[in-house]
């Protein structure tokens, strides 16, 4: 019996709690509770667990309603969801208080929530009799039923036991995120029989759209806690509160309760609705980042804020976009063959700014269609995909998408782009043709066209080139090529050659701007040629000129071009550089002669041969050619030109010809870098044995050299990455001796710069020498070290130095019987064999130099390692 009579209690305080508790869980709307209304069998249905309209009628309206007899001191809550954009003809009003069940009645007492209307709303209604007694006395914000085709909305009504409402609304339809829409008092009607919905629409495109749950209908929860400050909204000039209660009026209104800093600022006047308090303020924020401090808020159940509010936010002050502010940043209007992006078509606009830029009014465009935007903001330095609103979709993976109807459709070989801001200035434009992609393969589709530089003085076709990521595009993200105009070196030319007789070509260092490059007087030729007749730019990269003069220049005669005013697609100018160039003398037999051969490199390693000129002209590498020889024949095969291009020698200059510069210059000490000539293929030079034949351009033999491994020096081990060194320019080139192993102390080669083995005069008699009487290895900086020279007669010689303690024991090998050149140095650090720092005393250094003829010099010095006191 207890317990039954527990049951009942429960039952009964639940019962008394919640009048209405109904999530359409059982699948239907005629039991636990009853809901009823005129062919509400008909006109709606439970679908997955949802009350839905079922009417099919036209231009009607519809109800269903349950009973309810709570009116004070309660609160209504339900979800609903209009998939539709609603109008004057197509809202619901669902009743909170009606005094009869019929919710289409001519005369209802009571009170209802319209969603929706021709202000697109929420508000609060009280009607006392017929429609047009009907009264709004909470306005809702217009707008916020603003979707085509899903508003979802949780809204929440409470009435205090003293008849005052708040209306409060969820946009995510969760509960978590109530905002007030403004709080009245009206005690008007204070009972009621019926809690309901009524449906109005007009045509088809409305039917079937309107969802309700979660209804619940309970007594009013008593507040006992202070209101919270959820959000701070700042506009240019008021900030807007947002409360997660409706808020009383009197104190809340008071603008002294609230202080901005930095500034001091008190509010001008404040307006209060419900939970939302707006601070109108008499001057425009700056950005910045603020401190509000709010005093003395309660809410409508009397609970006021123990202490002040302090609360951090940060103000980014409205603007709008100038000339190049946003730029049209990346075009993909070829999508097929597909490489890595969606087979779709896109822009994308970067926003250079540090500031959020808001869309509305702004204007895409290509030569035919026009978007305008309604809405949106790019922020500051992001990069925004436009494209059909249909592929959105597949290129959300990318970064941030705005799909867009109408699109501008993008064709694939030409178009005109524009960009607009809000007062229709031409922020930015592009008329884009796929003859800028510089690359047959990608012309043909699948990859997009990426801005360079958005600074850059040059004209759009420089300006863009084809994306060189590997999927194709870079959208939401920086371009590939990005500044790749950009260098910290400054613009140059780099030489100017005759071409022919009337014509100079110029090369700089990198892509010229091609209008101020194409200028005839930004060019000054000496010796009364002036100003050329015409220029060309060299496509692609724009890096050459070609000048051309009416009357020829003069052979072996010194010319200075004077530059003025040319600029690069970046940030750099060239101003008054000169140039100085002559017609280069003509090659003659043993102007060029081979001068050293790598004809068995290291693994991974290439052949190369550094050609000398020995004659007192300037010649030109690129009448030289080079070839192999065919031994049973003597005739030439594998002739290679050196260069295509003009490229000047002066008399004296080293020259490497091989096809990897950059692994010769890795492997081998460079002094010349600039004298190397990569080519795309050389002649094929044997390990053992092979002949190098140079030619001028009609293939008459300029020099010859026969080379055979032999040659080497007898007691190297390995040859591998050693080259061999003429010895003497002016003796025959296949002379007995004339070739030598390049000396260890070089490395074993000496590529654009003076052999090794070239014999040097001597200028002193001193043919042993230390750096000093000490040193003192301790990493200090001064005297780490002991530098050991020596001068010899001539080269052949081999070399064996060895250290020895003040007691004659053998302390370090440091040089073991290596061939050397005819002076050189070496160094010793102080460390043993062992590579353990010796102590500090005297050491002898000993020395040992001899030939393959038997000639042997000895030297002998002491030297003291020493170290810092402590």
């Amino acid at each position: 019996m207890r317990k039954i009579l527990l049951l009942f209690l429960i039952i009964c305080y639940k019962n008394s709690f919640a009048q209405i508790n109904e999530a359409f869980s059982d699948g239907n709307f005629t039991n636990n509770p009853t809901w009823i209304g005129q062919n509400a069998d008909l006109n709606f249905i439970v679908v997955n667990e949802q009350l839905r309209s079922n009417h099919t009628t036209a231009n009607a309206s519809f109800a269903i309603a349950t009973e309810n007899t709570k009116a004070l001191g309660c609160t209504w809550e339900f979800n609903c969801v209009l998939q539709f954009a609603t109008s004057g003809a197509n809202y619901v009003d669902v009743y909170l208080i009606s005094n009869t069940s019929d919710l289409r009645a001519t005369n209802i007492n009571g009170y209802f929530v319209r969603i929706g209307n021709t202000a697109d709303e929420i508000a609060l209604y009280r009607r006392s009799g017929t429609s047009a007694t009907s009264t709004k006395i909470i306005d809702g914000r217009d707008g916020l039923v603003s979707s085509s085709t899903n508003n979802n909305f949780k809204i929440k009504v409470s009435r205090t036991a003293n008849a005052i409402f708040n209306l409060e609304r969820d946009s995510t339809g969760t509960g978590n995120a109530y905002r007030s829409e403004g709080t009245v008092t009206d005690n008007t009607f204070t009972s009621t029989n019926w809690f309901g919905f009524l449906v109005q629409q007009s045509t088809a495109t409305f039917f079937q759209k309107h969802f309700f749950d979660n209804i619940i209908v309970q007594d009013l929860v008593v507040d006992v806690n202070p209101p919270v400050l959820n959000t701070i909204v700042p506009d240019s000039n008021k900030i807007t509160l947002n409360f997660n209660e409706a808020v009383a009026s009197a104190e809340a209104s008071n603008r002294l309760n609230y202080l901005i800093n930095p500034g001091n600022i008190i509010p001008a006047t404040v307006n209060v609705s419900g939970s939302t308090v707006v601070l109108n303020l008499a001057n425009s924020l700056n950005t910045n980042s603020y401190n509000i401090s709010i005093n003395n808020i309660k809410d409508l159940s009397g609970n006021t804020i123990t202490s002040p509010i302090s609360r951090n936010f940060n103000y980014r002050r409205p603007y709008r976009a100038r000339v190049n502010d946003i730029v049209i940043n990346e075009i993909f209007a070829d999508p097929s063959p597909q490489i890595g992006l969606p087979a779709v078509e896109f822009i994308e606009l970067w926003n250079r700014t540090a500031e959020n830029i808001q869309l509305n009014g702004y204007k895409f465009s290509d030569a035919t269609t026009t978007f305008t935007f309604t809405g949106d903001t790019i922020k500051a330095n992001e990069y925004l995909i436009i494209c059909a609103r249909a592929d959105t979709t597949l290129l959300k993976p990318f970064g941030r998408v705005m799909g867009i109807s109408p699109w501008p459709s993008l064709n694939n070989a030409s178009d005109q782009l524009s960009f607009f801001n809000d007062v229709n200035t031409l922020i930015n434009h592009v008329n884009y043709n796929d003859t800028w992609y510089r690359d047959a393969t990608k012309r043909a589709g699948g990859w997009s066209l990426e801005m360079i530089d958005p600074l850059t003085s040059c004209k759009a076709s420089q300006n863009y080139s084809a994306s060189i990521n590997p999927i194709g595009g870079t959208p939401g993200a920086q371009n590939s090529i990005y500044l790749s105009n950009r260098t910290v070196n400054p613009l140059l030319a780099n030489n100017a050659a005759i071409k022919d007789s009337v014509t100079v070509l110029v090369t700089f260092n990198r892509g010229l701007d091609s209008l101020q490059a194409s200028i005839r007087t930004n060019y000054s030729l000496n010796n009364g040629l002036g100003n050329p007749q015409s220029i060309s730019l060299l496509a692609p990269d724009f890096s050459q000129a070609e000048l051309k003069y009416p009357a020829p220049l003069s052979r072996n005669l010194t010319y200075t071009l004077t530059l003025f005013n040319i600029a690069d697609c970046g940030v750099s100018t060239i101003n008054n550089q000169t140039l100085s160039f002559i017609y280069p003398g003509l090659l003659e037999a043993k102007d060029f002669i081979v001068n050293e051969v790598l004809f068995n490199p290291k693994p991974g390693g290439v052949d190369f041969v550094e050609v000398y000129n020995r004659s007192d002209k300037i010649l030109d590498l690129k009448d030289l050619n080079i070839a192999s020889l065919n031994a049973e024949k003597d005739s030439l095969i594998s002739i290679r030109a050196v260069s295509a291009a003009t490229l000047l020698a002066e008399p004296g200059s080293y020259w490497v010809l091989t096809t990897n510069s950059d692994q010769i210059k890795t492997a081998y000490q460079t002094l010349n870098p600039s004298h190397f000539v990569q080519m795309t293929s050389m002649p094929a030079y044997n390990d053992s044995e092979g002949v190098v034949v140079l030619l001028d351009k009609n293939n008459k033999r300029i020099d010859q050299f026969n080379y055979d491994a032999k040659m080497h020096f007898k007691l190297l081990r390995d040859v591998e990455g050693v080259s061999l060194e003429r010895v003497s320019a002016n003796e025959e080139t296949n002379k007995p001796g004339n070739f030598k192993s390049a000396t260890s102390t070089v490395g074993y080669a000496t590529p654009a710069y003076q052999n090794s083995q070239t014999l040097n005069d001597f200028v002193t008699n001193e043919e042993f020498t230390l750096s000093g009487k000490s040193f003192s290895p301790d990493n200090d900086g001064f005297e780490d070290i002991l530098t050991i020279n020596y001068k010899l007669p001539n080269s052949g010689f081999v070399a064996k130095i060895s250290i020895f303690d003040d007691k004659g024991q053998l302390v370090k090998k440091l040089i073991e019987n290596q061939n050397v050149s005819a002076e050189g140095s070496f160094t010793w650090d102080g460390f043993n064999e062992n590579n353990s720092l010796l102590k500090t005393g005297i050491y002898i250094v000993y020395a040992e130099f001899f030939d393959l003829k038997s000639e042997i010099k000895k030297f002998k010095k002491a030297v003291t390692l020493a170290s810092k006191l402590n």
